[in-house]
């Protein structure tokens, strides 16, 4: 199982100076979460610099979040995607998540933070402030479903590939299980193909 690179954590931080002050307001108020996406990648040594960070909450935990940093949420809808975001201090750097759902060629894929994607959080420390990130096995789950590229600014394809020759030792038993769990196995077909 990969761990997060400290030099990659160190550039990480630096880059989004309002995640560990909304990070540790979380933690205080008891709220689970989980960074996804790019930036969890990132924190795993892949090369390409996040935008912006994911933040996944529990679905139930949106609406306490929002009143813990006094703000209001949006639902994002595309083609694709059905979720629900929020950014604290009106900042798009940093992205609250819940609700994720993705419907491609008409098979919906209910992406919520759940009980046995938190089971998988894996956690560490910085500064003092304990950080939760996505279980790898489900960011690179989500970006092999939506296989985004170039041409609308998303690199997800690149991301999995680029990622799995740099830390092939993911779990793939959970990976499998999750998709499974989802029943994305006809989108996502034999995952040995992204290595």
């Amino acid at each position: 199982m990969p761990t997060p690179i400290p030099e990659c954590i160190e550039n990480f931080f630096a880059r989004f100076p309002l995640l560990l002050l909304t990070i540790k307001k979380m933690n205080d108020a008891n709220i689970p979460f989980a960074i996804g996406g790019s930036g969890c990648l990132y924190l795993y040594g892949n090369e390409r610099t996040p935008d912006d960070v994911d933040i996944f909450l529990p679905d139930d935990k949106h609406d306490d979040v929002d009143k813990l940093f006094g703000i209001k949420s949006f639902t994002y809808k595309s083609e694709t995607e059905n979720v629900r975001n929020s950014n604290p201090d009106g900042n798009h750097a940093v992205q609250l998540t819940s609700h994720l759902v993705l419907n491609i060629e008409g098979k919906i894929y209910n992406l919520s933070l759940n009980e046995n994607v938190l089971q998988n959080v894996t956690n560490f420390e910085y500064q003092g402030v304990t950080v939760g990130l996505l279980p790898v096995e489900d960011v690179l789950l989500i970006k092999m479903l939506l296989q985004r590229d170039s041409d609308v600014g998303k690199h997800d394809v690149e991301d999995v590939q680029n990622f799995l020759n740099l830390q092939p030792n993911i779990d793939i038993k959970y990976l499998e299980s999750r998709i499974d769990e989802l029943g994305a196995r006809e989108r996502v077909g034999d995952i040995k193909r992204f290595f």
